[in-house]
This record gives structure tokens, sequence and C-alpha cells, in this order.
């Protein structure tokens, strides 16, 4: 997964560079977390490369996914927001149904889904 990115963040798409020759760090993140109450599984769908900030914010829900990938931040201020969507590559095929859960958990399902 990581390597499909080039450990850059699927959100922001900022590599954080944290090693010597410009070696990146970043995260796997489940969007349906693993374990209870949620018991997300841990596949290729339900994973996406993060850097640690936007995996926080996913985690706890100040991130979330419209059905279409674009990515809502539910605490930004200020004018809206450009519609931006969440970084892809062909060979990574995120299922809906942990978005759609992701969302559910975090109770905001009426959001622009």
């Amino acid at each position: 997964m990581k390597r499909w990115y080039q450990h850059t963040c699927q959100i922001c798409r900022l590599p954080l560079v944290v090693g010597a020759g410009g070696a990146s760090y970043a995260e796997g993140a489940h969007i349906q977390a693993l374990g209870k109450p949620t018991n997300g599984p841990d596949v290729d769908g339900n994973v996406l490369c993060l850097c640690p900030n936007c995996h926080v914010r996913l985690d706890r829900g100040a991130i979330y996914f419209t059905d279409d990938l674009e990515i809502v931040d539910r605490y930004a201020e200020g004018p809206t927001l450009p519609v931006v969507r969440l970084a892809t590559v062909e060979e990574h095929r995120i299922q809906q149904r942990f978005i759609r859960a992701h969302r559910r958990f975090w109770k905001i399902d009426g959001e622009r889904s």
C-alpha cells in the first residue's frame, strides 16, 4: 500500500520526509477501524496510506469521505473549501462499504454523502 503511494499521504498529498536521502514516512490507516466496536477487516480496500496527522483526523472522525471519495473536513472554518478527492491509484480498490461504515460510526452519513 505505502509503495503504491510512494509513502505520500492520500489526503494532504505531502510526503513526511524523516530520513537521509529523502526517505518518507506514512502509516497504514484503516477506514473502518479494526477491533471493537466496528470490527473492520485488514484488507486493501479498507486501508489508506496517510501521514500521522491525517491518520488521527480520520480515526477521530474529523475527516470523512463522500461516496465519490471527496475529502470532507468537518471542522474547517471560513469560506467553502474546494472539493478535493482522495488520491488513488488503479491497483487500490477502496470499498464503499468501509467509507459508509466510517460515516455511520461517526454519525455523519447525512453530511455531503
